[in-house]
């Protein structure tokens, strides 16, 4: 077994181990600032769920589980989610740590303490299976749901296996509910959702649409289902269309920033194949990066210039397709060396070689990235997208809000001047030459 192999064969019964640690089924509860929220959680090494008694959801995924040491993390996703972090007790029979809740922007997240006592094993049930369905219904879908005037992207999924269909609807947030119950007569279909106490009836019409009805408790809402489009055709249309994207040699831009109090102004270049140049100014504080798709160099204020080493320039690498020009890497990323993967909710991944993982949740309704996240310095960065502009038929985003976790770095970026295809001369990317546009 070669070095790698059996560390990651290593690492694997490690990380079941830890798991094991936290194993059972949990209760507690949120302490709200209003009242306490009862909770309840099931983990099991490889899978865990979560219940809300109050509000009838029962059995509903968790992400991202993991154990280290004795901290326990896991996460909601959906609306009104957010990530649980906590301290395993040494008798493995409490936890207690802090529920962030996501608000509708970074910046407007909430922290509230939680605590959980074991109460017993876990109870995760398998999947519910359903007679098989028709080919005409097979695949994934998407659709619309308007709850109180705003509209919601709903994802469903019908799938044949050898004898029977499962399927989940997916919300525009990535919470994904297993569907007990699929029933098919003719081109009509009822789907029973009892984790969340919901239904859905509808009918296959000669369009290949599905139109229907959403029930849950009192609501009732129209809900019609087309096939869906995979998140990377519909982020590439919703910009502008591939062959545009494809004629895209450089970008020009300038914006303005206000970050911790201050004011300044950026300007940065970028090519097709990865290499940028950045200039920052924020009150009397200078900031200069070069990047020539191989090396990196920066120079702060009046000290020295010095090369990108380690973990600055594997950001570097990636920085040159973050925000708008991610799309001069996402549809051809064998060209720009790296691969492209988009996770079961829909969160597209951009791995260039040598570089790290950037994160894109697109807007369930536009097709656009809502929000780019990456990792830097073990700090979570999340880049939320105010506002888009066209430029020459391409869409680039006109205000950004930039989160750390620390108000004092965060930023607000307003984009002043965008130029597609500018003429670059290659020297523009050594730190020793005056830029000029």
């Amino acid at each position: 077994m070669s070095f790698k192999l059996s560390t990651l064969v290593l690492s694997f019964f490690l990380a079941s181990s830890l798991l094991a640690q936290a194993d059972g089924h949990w209760e507690g509860t949120i302490h709200a600032a209003e009242k306490d929220v009862k909770i309840e959680f099931d983990l099991t090494k490889s899978a865990g769920t979560f219940s809300l008694p109050a509000r009838n959801l029962k059995s509903l995924p968790l992400s991202n589980v993991a154990v280290r040491d004795n901290r326990v993390t896991f996460e909601i996703k959906g609306n009104g989610g957010g990530t649980f972090e906590g301290t395993l007790s040494s008798d493995r029979q409490s936890i207690e740590g802090t529920f962030t809740m996501r608000g509708p922007d970074p910046s407007q997240s909430m922290e509230m303490p939680f605590s959980l006592k074991r109460t017993g094993e876990a109870r995760i049930k398998a999947a519910p299976k359903s007679a098989p369905i028709g080919k005409e219904l097979e695949g994934k879908w998407t659709g619309t749901l308007e709850v109180e005037g705003q509209q919601k992207q709903i994802g469903l999924t019908l799938t044949n296996h050898d004898g029977f269909s499962t399927g989940s609807l997916t919300s525009g947030d990535g919470l994904e509910v297993a569907i007990s119950t699929i029933v098919q007569k003719g081109n009509s279909v009822t789907l029973e959702l009892e984790n969340v106490g919901g239904s859905y009836s509808g009918m296959l019409k000669d369009d290949g649409t599905i139109a229907g009805t959403w029930t849950q408790g009192p609501f009732v809402g129209a809900l019609n289902f087309r096939r869906a489009t995979a998140p990377l055709d519909r982020w590439a249309n919703a910009v502008g269309g591939r062959d545009k994207i494809a004629a895209i040699r450089s970008i020009y831009r300038e914006a303005t920033i206000d970050i911790g109090g201050m004011t300044g102004t950026i300007k940065v270049w970028h090519t097709a194949e990865g290499k940028y140049r950045k200039e920052e100014q924020v009150a009397t504080f200078t900031s200069l990066e070069t990047f020539d798709g191989t090396n990196g160099t920066v120079k702060q204020g009046a000290a020295a210039a010095r090369p990108m080493t380690g973990h600055e320039l594997e950001v570097a690498t990636s920085k040159a397709y973050a925000n708008a020009n991610a799309m001069l890497f996402a549809f051809d990323p064998e060209r720009h060396r790296g691969t492209v993967v988009t996770e079961s909710d829909g969160t597209i991944v951009l791995e260039p070689q040598g570089g790290i993982d950037w994160r894109v949740r697109l807007d369930p309704e536009t097709s656009l990235p809502k929000t780019m996240t990456h990792v830097e310095n073990n700090r979570t960065i999340t880049v939320t997208f105010v506002a888009y502009e066209t430029i020459d038929g391409i869409k680039f985003e006109k205000e950004l809000h930039r989160s750390t976790g620390d108000p004092r770095f965060d930023a607000v970026i307003r984009f002043t001047k965008t130029i597609v295809n500018p003429p670059i001369e290659q020297s523009l990317f050594s730190i020793e030459r005056p830029a000029s546009e």
